[in-house]
């Protein structure tokens, strides 16, 4: 109960602050034109919040912080002539025709600063990087067939320096995709004398593309990991299970051989298929002695059937990349634009491809995602809020009438046709465009509850 409160406080936040941010931007800019501004609402629902400032505008926050809008109306009140008057404000409809497309593309443009700006300043200060050290290799993987070993730390992918796991990852999938082999430089840590392996794979390793990490199918730990010799997890019908094995048994001995490290291990059991294994394990205060028949799988080699404890490795070695100011601005706007790429490719694909409708995502995955980087590293969670932001910049440039798109596309067709649009048509356009941002939020909220 108590971590469904947080990561909905941590939810609130978070939207609630890119609301801000997005209707500070249109009323900014309307307030630049000196345009006269009668609200600036946060959330829906009931008022918990409201005040009112000497232009005349009135700052309302609600009870529920989802959305938010700032109102400039097109006609005179009783209430409002005084402040028009003194300040000479004018309506959103006196202005001329660049300003009002200004006024509506602030609230998206200001979500794109802020992200650069978050970008900016992780940039500036240094984010942390995970040297691409291995901390194990498992037996029988790609990485032990080509011997790779541990506490080395990979330089290169095919003679593309890679500075952290996150690009290393994603040169080895490029890679993949390119050539039928990959050539890896590493070295010793602490020492600068290279050495090269090459990795060779057939057209069947392309399924694996699908994976997020690739790093973990080649069967190598980054050294930020580290196994430990507690059972995690059982697979139910397999050997452990039968021999009465517990989620966290701590594995003391194999074959009466004291546990060294996963990899030794692993060893005993591949090689020893549809044989007795020995066990001597640790359950809370008790030594117990186990004998557990190992079954063969494929390519004859032995399975009991449990994975270990990983957990974040104490001593990880991690360090600060940092850059000049400018080359921050720079890299900053950069990743700004490769995120709107992204993200813009993104929703591409979603009306494209149906299959692409189960990967959207809505409130609850935000909240439990942006709870938890919160919760582990604050830097984490500022570079998705980065990323929501753009999300929510693009977002508001589809053309639905409620969202800044449709309210472009309403002015830019008015001008076309040198009217105003009918009340009566707006609204029924207006309806048309709540249910179908109903049906898209509605089927986000069913892809969260099947994720969580």
């Amino acid at each position: 109960m108590i971590n469904i409160l947080y990561n909905i406080i941590i939810f609130c936040i978070t939207i609630s602050s890119l609301i801000i941010i997005h209707e500070y931007g249109h009323f900014f800019i309307a307030r630049f034109f000196n345009t006269y501004v009668e609200c600036f609402s946060l959330g829906f629902g009931k008022k918990i919040f409201q005040y009112r400032d000497r232009y005349g505008t009135n700052y309302i926050i609600r009870l529920l912080p989802f959305g938010g809008y700032v109102k400039m109306p097109e006609s005179i009140k009783n209430n409002n002539i005084k402040y028009i008057k003194k300040f000479k404000l004018l309506f959103f409809y006196q202005l001329n025709f660049l300003k009002q497309i200004f006024i509506i593309l602030a609230g998206p443009f200001a979500n794109i600063i802020f992200a650069t700006f978050i970008y900016f300043i992780i940039f500036l200060i240094g984010s942390p990087i995970k040297k691409n050290i291995i901390s194990e290799i498992n037996y029988i993987s790609v990485g032990n067939i080509i011997n790779l070993e541990s506490d080395i730390e990979i330089k290169k992918i095919n003679d593309i320096k890679v500075n952290n796991w996150n690009k290393l990852n994603l040169e080895l999938i490029k890679n993949i995709r390119q050539k039928n082999k990959i050539n890896i430089e590493f070295c010793k840590i602490n020492s600068s004398i290279l050495k090269k392996k090459t990795l060779n794979f057939d057209k069947n390793f392309l399924n694996f593309l699908n994976e997020r990490n690739l790093i973990t199918i080649l069967g190598i730990l980054p050294q930020e990991l580290k196994i430990y010799p507690i059972i995690s997890y059982i697979i139910p019908g397999s050997p452990a299970e039968q021999a009465n094995l517990k989620i966290g048994d701590k594995i003391l001995k194999i074959e009466n051989v004291k546990f060294t490290d996963w990899y030794n291990f692993q060893k005993i059991i591949y090689n020893n298929p549809n044989k007795i294994i020995h066990l001597n394990i640790k359950r809370k205060k008790n030594n117990i002695n186990l004998n557990i028949l190992s079954s063969i799988k494929k390519n004859n080699i032995g399975f009991l059937g449990f994975l270990p404890k990983v957990d974040k490795n104490k001593n990880k070695l991690s360090f600060q990349y940092k850059i000049t100011f400018i080359q921050t601005l720079i890299k900053s706007l950069n990743q700004t634009i490769k995120m709107v790429k992204l993200i813009f490719n993104s929703f591409i694909l979603l009306f494209y491809d149906k299959n692409n409708i189960s990967k959207l995502n809505g409130p609850i995955f935000i909240g439990h995602i942006a709870s938890i980087l919160f919760r582990n590293n604050i830097t984490y969670y500022f570079m998705f809020l980065a990323m929501i932001s753009i999300n929510l910049s693009i977002i508001n440039l589809f053309p639905l009438p409620i969202l800044d798109g449709g309210q472009l596309l309403f002015l830019i067709f008015e001008k076309i046709i040198n009217k105003k649009i009918s009340n009566k048509i707006k609204q029924l356009i207006y309806i048309f465009s709540i249910i179908t941002l109903m049906i898209i939020m509605g089927i986000a909220f069913i892809n969260d509850f099947h994720q969580f």
